[in-house]
């Protein structure tokens, strides 16, 4: 697929006419242009640095969840659990859309665990790309709402160094590290160091819990072989720890109420453990026409999540997710996960450690050709990947009363979770555009080839000999087409498009790939901040997840459900007079069932034609202000989201409306110092945003923090 265009890029003399290749555009996904802050392809977008980083967060949900038709769902308060969809697909561990960095997958396991955990440690990035409609053609494998494209930094060419230090509440520590070298006249070195960590906002008997440490890096070379830029070389080594104090384990819904902060004392033990590293190299030849690019990459992550699973009161054994969603019915064993029970009771502590890997080669290439005033660019890409997410899993037992945890009965590795699912996918697209005076049309499609298997060595099997295992497999095939059409006139650009989706099926025999229909029209300025974007997608085969994240048991099995119909309507508007900007982002969904079904996954239940699909809101909207004059800067944010169910079979909204207010005031001591305060939930408004893995979960508190940012 990729030789007959390298021949016809090799060979065909120069146009000067032609849009250039430039270095950025091998890793990003929409164009990238000098004439153009954001370049915008359909109705997707680019977040700037400057964007990302204008009210000091961290957490990816809320930064992404400001952007029109990209939704997200809050847990931890601290932004360690990244829960992201887009136009309606589900929320739930990002796990219904792409996630890439640089243009190559950066979930754990994509194929094999797509709701494995990964929040992308969002400081570092140059730009995040949001991409919905057809252009999601090249990537997948989740190919129905949108992917997210998380760009490292490219450099410019200069030396410097920036540096950051950040103080602020619940003993909030921050501070980051990077710039670029010069090792020699054609060689980048970039680099970056970030440190965050905090005592946490979450009480257990008057005590604080809930904190963290987390670290993240990355070394990155970039190194061109002649003075033309036609040959480059790409290193990246990046890598995240983290140890947290987090639970599943949350709440009941008057608790979360009137007590925000309280956590039950049965979590006291619970702790996250998590590192990961990604090594990736990669060449481009940027020719006269076009570039090609091979990215060779490999993914390791190790993470062991060990919390509180069930409680055992002398009734036999209840989930955790059970109990608060029935404390009345299960009182005894209520009583034991506050820490008040009178009686002993056994409370069992799963270890749910596991190993992801994923490896791949990727090939990428673009050209262009013009005949007459007729531009013809081809794009074409090859990925061939392997992953897999290895459970080697054991419960611990304690003895659980007044206050106090014992442990009684250490688990055997292998125990709880004994078994290996992997992956292998090999998937391409081909995409041309045809430009004919003010007219771009575009057409391409998608295949993906997917051998999902699985080998379960049992939980007498810790040694994982041939003795009694259990081995199963599924395959995929799709295809799948998309065309769009564009209409530019001035500054406007109208366009329209309709492309297939499709989400993978997993290992178990009989399940299908859930598979979409999906269209988008809409009008845009190219300039300014301003479109609107009519969206629809009809969904056949929905595929759930027995998840315990989602308040399941935890196998993972994925099972059909029915029908569901997304249809809405998102944009933004911006305007600039004087010193003051202001942008209004907004997003109207309905997303219901169209068919009625019965399912084991907690997030739907038994589902009647016309629920509405849970953790989607029917209104999203953020308002922003930006002011600024000589060395001041103060930014001003609004979030509103209307009401939501927890679960489709829900009679209620019992996720309730919620406006959120951040701020952030810089000033500017000299060109190269800035202090700056950040407040995030000014009003400190404590709304519950979730009733998942387990129990209701509450916003975070109102955040203080003031940095000081320098560069040299």
């Amino acid at each position: 697929m990729l030789y007959p265009y390298l021949v016809t890029l090799l060979l065909t003399p120069t146009d000067t006419t032609l849009p250039p290749s430039v270095e950025l555009e091998s890793v990003t996904i929409t164009a990238q242009t000098s004439t153009t802050d954001e370049h915008i392809s359909g109705a997707g977008l680019v977040l700037k640095q400057k964007a990302i980083l204008a009210f000091d967060q961290t957490d990816a949900n809320t930064v992404l969840q400001s952007q029109p038709g990209v939704y997200g769902q809050q847990e931890d308060g601290w932004g360690l659990r990244m829960n992201i969809g887009i136009r309606g697909t589900g929320t739930l561990r990002s796990s219904r859309i792409t996630l890439m960095e640089d243009g190559v997958l950066t979930a754990p396991a994509a194929y094999s665990a797509p709701e494995a955990y990964y929040t992308p440690v969002i400081w570092k990035y140059s730009n995040i790309e949001i991409l919905k409609g057809a252009a999601q053609i090249v990537t997948g494998p989740q190919s129905t709402g949108g992917a997210i494209n998380f760009i490292t930094p490219v450099g410019n060419g200069k030396s410097d160094t920036k540096f950051s230090v950040a103080t602020g509440a619940f003993d909030q520590i921050r501070g980051s590290f990077s710039g670029e070298l010069l090792p020699t006249k054609r060689t980048r070195l970039l680099f970056g160091l970030f440190h965050h960590e905090a005592a946490g906002f979450h009480t257990i008997k008057d005590q604080q819990c809930g904190g963290f440490n987390l670290n993240d890096g990355y070394l990155k070379l970039i190194h061109h072989f002649d003075n033309k830029d036609i040959h480059h070389l790409e290193m990246l080594v990046a890598g995240t720890t983290e140890r947290s104090q987090q639970t599943y384990l949350g709440t009941t819904q008057s608790t979360a109420l009137l007590y925000p902060n309280e956590r039950y004392f049965s979590s006291s033990n619970d702790q996250m453990t998590m590192d990961r590293i990604m090594t990736r190299l990669a060449y481009t030849i940027n020719l006269n026409r076009g570039f090609v690019r091979a990215d060779i990459y490999r993914q390791y992550v190790h993470r062991n999540w060990y919390k509180l699973d069930n409680i055992d009161a002398g009734n036999g054994t209840v989930s955790i997710a059970s109990i608060l969603d029935q404390f009345q019915t299960y009182p005894t064993e209520f009583e034991a996960i506050k820490g008040e029970n009178l009686d002993s009771a056994v409370a069992q502590i799963k270890a749910n450690n596991r190993y992801y890997l994923s490896r791949g080669i990727q090939l990428r290439s673009q050209f262009a050709q013009r005949f007459g005033i007729v531009v013809l660019k081809h794009e074409t890409g090859l990925r061939f990947q392997y992953d897999h997410a290895d459970r080697f899993q054991y419960s611990d037992k304690y003895h659980l009363s007044q206050d106090n945890f014992t442990l009684i009965q250490p688990g055997q590795p292998g125990t709880a979770g004994n078994r290996i699912d992997y992956t292998t996918a090999q998937s391409g697209y081909q995409r041309s555009t045809l430009s004919y005076k003010r007219w771009n049309i575009q057409t391409g499609f998608r295949t993906e080839f997917i051998q999902a298997n699985r080998m379960d060595y049992g939980s007498s099997n810790a040694d994982r000999n041939s003795v009694d295992v259990k081995s199963r497999s599924n395959n995929s095939v799709v295809f799948l087409p998309g065309i769009s059409l564009n209409f530019s006139m001035k500054n406007w650009n109208s366009f329209a498009g309709v492309h297939r989706g499709f989400t993978p099926a997993g290992s178990k025999e009989g399940v299908l790939p859930e598979v979409s229909l999906s269209g988008e029209a809409g009008i845009q300025h190219l300039k300014l901040p301003i479109n609107v974007t009519l969206f629809y997608s009809v969904y056949d085969r929905l595929l759930g997840s027995d998840a315990s994240s989602a308040g399941g048991s935890g196998s993972g099995e994925m099972f059909n459900g029915g029908a569901a119909e997304v249809y809405g309507l998102e944009g933004q508007l911006g305007r600039t007079f004087k010193q003051h900007e202001l942008r209004a982002t907004f997003t109207v969904t309905q997303a219901y069932f169209i068919e009625s079904f019965s399912s084991e996954f907690d997030g739907w239940g038994d589902v009647t034609k016309g629920d509405f699909m849970p953790y989607i809101p029917q209104l999203q909207s953020v308002l922003q202000h930006q002011w600024g004059k000589k060395r001041w800067s103060i930014n001003s944010q609004l979030l509103f989201l209307s009401a939501r169910k927890s679960t489709a079979e829900l009679n209620v909204f019992d996720l309730p409306p919620s406006s959120v207010i951040n701020e952030a005031i810089s000033y500017a001591l000299t060109e190269n110092v800035t202090f700056k305060l950040s407040i995030q939930n000014a009003t400190n408004t404590r709304h519950i945003v979730a009733a998942r893995p387990a129990g209701y979960r509450t916003f975070a508190p109102r955040m203080a923090l003031l940095s000081i940012n320098a560069s040299l």
